[in-house]
């Protein structure tokens, strides 16, 4: 099957517990100075996820490491690419404050705490106090050394070593409680179907996905 690189991070970060949003446009304030509003740039996906997510009491699912935070509510931006891991130039420019209008349109922080937690995005990709983690996923079909010198504690989550295996042992782990899903897209019910066809086989599974999307 082909999935693009931005649904294979939503599927991921939801089955992760994350409430997520697809494609989070950042649109301008106002014009610019040719009095356009054209849009500022996107989050990949967006996701939340509160502290006491606990999915199946009878048998807990257990989430990725990177995830595992149960004293914080998360809020994770995921930048996505079919190959190697990279961050926009849309979000290293404090001055353009992108991600001043990306915090206040998510309404994750009081106004008078915006400044502060973005000039921290922007530094080193994450922020964190006792009640709230906010940072970035990158993720890709392979790590960028120099985005890891850049951003040491951003995770960098690769499709065939934590994306793809963290799906296929979830679906097999727990094929009968997710089988009834009629409700999901056709991508993650595509992902559910690779992951059983594949008879236990990860790199089966693995190599029957492709990835696509952005460079």
């Amino acid at each position: 099957m082909e999935i693009s690189s931005e649904r294979l991070a939503y599927w991921f970060l939801r089955l992760n517990g994350f409430m997520t949003i697809y494609n989070f446009v950042v649109h301008p304030e106002e014009a610019d100075k040719d009095g356009r509003y054209n849009q500022r740039t996107d989050v990949d996906v967006m996701g939340v996820r509160f502290p006491y997510r606990r999915e199946n009491r009878k048998r807990p699912m257990v989430d990725d490491v990177n995830f595992r935070d149960d004293q914080r509510v998360q809020l994770v931006l995921a930048e996505t690419k079919s190959n190697a891991c990279a961050l926009n130039k849309a979000w290293r420019e404090p001055s353009r404050e992108n991600m001043e209008m990306a915090l206040s349109a998510s309404g994750v922080l009081p106004p008078a705490r915006i400044t502060e937690v973005a000039a921290e995005l922007y530094r080193t990709g994450i922020w964190t106090d006792t009640q709230l983690c906010v940072r970035w996923a990158f993720f890709g079909a392979k790590t960028n050394s120099t985005l890891e010198r850049e951003f040491p504690a951003v995770p960098q989550l690769t499709w065939n070593h934590q994306v793809l295996p963290f799906i296929f042992n979830r679906f097999n782990e727990y094929r009968y409680e997710k089988r009834a899903h009629a409700q999901w897209d056709i991508d993650a019910q595509g992902l559910f179907t690779e992951a059983l066809a594949a008879y236990g086989d990860l790199n089966h599974f693995i190599g029957n996905v492709n990835v696509v999307g952005p460079a």
